[in-house]
């Protein structure tokens, strides 16, 4: 029944929304409690997460740790639904 529905989701399209809600769902434990009260992740597009952070410092220093943050996200994927989504971050 799962892989039914899992194939009808996808075949909406609704499959890698679903996957943008969990991302936003689990920044604040991938990136941690300090990094999760400056930035927020605001949308996905085409494995693009797109990040609001509060000033001009914060994102240089979340840009340093981009790599991090992207496995960091991608390794909670793969647990929950078993496909990495994340293939570049934009800070803003």
């Amino acid at each position: 029944m799962k892989d039914e529905i899992s194939g009808f989701m996808e075949y909406l399209g609704l499959d890698s929304k679903m996957c943008e809600l969990k991302v936003m769902e689990i920044w604040n434990e991938c990136v941690g409690e300090t990094i999760a009260k400056y930035s927020t992740p605001v949308e996905i597009r085409r494995n693009k997460l797109l990040v609001v952070v509060q000033n001009s410092v914060w994102r240089y220093e979340l840009s340093m740790k981009r790599k991090e943050i992207i496995d960091a996200l991608n390794s909670y994927l793969v647990k929950i639904d078993n496909k990495k989504l994340i293939k570049e971050i934009v800070f803003v």
